[in-house]
């Protein structure tokens, strides 16, 4: 039967009343509609493709970290092998060279299909760049002092903070934190010199470096909640490690400062637990759990070992940790992992 068979087979059984044309238009939706359905059967096909997308970029990034690593463990020991052979010229090209070659390449890799391969190459280069200057500071016979840090260590904040404006690669803002640190450091060292060096203007300069970086993780929460959330896994680990960075720099300096600081440094610990519960920290919860369990070890050990003895101190502190890690536990429950 032919097309227009069809047409006029349909004409008569309109003619004839055995079908209406309601029906008829019924019967054509229902033919517009299906073709639709190989396109919802090929939906559901590209959804069960999604993880096996994810788990292949997942290895492809285990494979960029471990090149990575191998990457300058290789340059390590090729240095280290040939330090004398290879010479000036050779030195500055595998430390230097390779630096400015990989940064210049997560400069160019600063499309988004390129975040995990851009921050790999900025990887490389910040671990090659402070040996080569100082390479290149040794074949020039110039000290390694404090002012000669702080300018390498500015120079260096300055050159990777332009590449995290350019490119705003989430490794970058650690890289550019951790040279800036270094720079702080060597400013401490020049203001106050070697010969009257004292450990009391570390501690309480920790301690500030530590105030601000739990300030930096805070505001850059708002920062990727207003750019692109594709990366919001990584910003979130960056604002964890500057957590963490921050609640040890705190805690580690104010526990060696002792005598009536151990009061305030008690409220410290208690302001820990309360920030990582608001701030969903489990670092910052398991560094002031840790905290809180070696200062009551050292307040045991200066003031109750001679009033009621080392084994009772012992009984004691063991039940107080027993206490400190129960409430851990809930706290992270509770809190945190909700």
């Amino acid at each position: 039967m032919d097309k227009q068979q069809i047409i006029s087979f349909i004409n008569e059984q309109l003619a004839s009343g055995k079908i209406t044309k309601d029906e008829l238009n019924a019967l054509t939706n229902e033919s517009v509609v299906s073709p639709s359905v190989p396109s919802q059967v090929f939906q559901s096909e590209t959804q069960s493709q999604q993880p096996q997308h994810e788990s292949s970029k997942s290895l492809i990034n285990v494979f960029y970290s471990i090149g990575a690593t191998i990457a300058i463990v290789g340059v390590g020991i090729l240095v280290g092998q040939n330090w004398n052979e290879i010479g000036f010229v050779g030195r500055i090209l595998v430390s230097l060279g390779i630096s400015f070659a990989t940064y210049v390449a997560g400069l160019v890799m600063r499309g988004q299909e390129h975040r995990v391969l851009s921050q790999v190459m900025f990887i490389i280069s910040t671990a090659l760049a402070p040996f080569g200057v100082f390479v290149l500071l040794s074949e020039a016979s110039i000290d390694f002092d404090s002012t000669v840090q702080l300018m390498i260590a500015c120079g260096l904040s300055i050159i990777y903070g332009f590449a995290l404006f350019l490119t705003r690669r989430n490794i970058l803002v650690l890289i550019t934190i951790g040279f800036v640190t270094w720079a702080y450091y060597a400013l401490i060292l020049k203001m106050f010199g070697i010969n009257n060096f004292d450990f009391d203007y570390i501690k309480w300069a920790t301690m500030l470096l530590g105030a601000s970086y739990l300030l930096i993780a805070y505001g850059y929460q708002s920062v990727w909640r207003s750019e692109n959330q594709s990366d919001e896994w990584e910003k979130r680990g960056v604002q964890n490690v500057l957590y963490g960075l921050g609640t040890l720099a705190v805690l580690g300096s104010g526990i060696f400062i002792g005598g009536a600081f151990d009061l305030v440094f008690i409220a410290m610990i208690f302001a820990a637990f309360y920030g990582s519960i608001y701030l969903k920290s489990r670092a910052m919860l398991t560094l002031g759990a840790l905290f809180l369990t070696a200062h009551i070890i050292k307040l045991t050990s200066e003031y109750f070992i001679d009033s009621i003895g080392w084994p009772v101190a012992l009984i004691a502190v063991g039940f107080i940790i027993i206490g400190v890690g129960y409430m851990t536990f809930y706290l992270n429950r509770k809190f945190i992992s909700n």
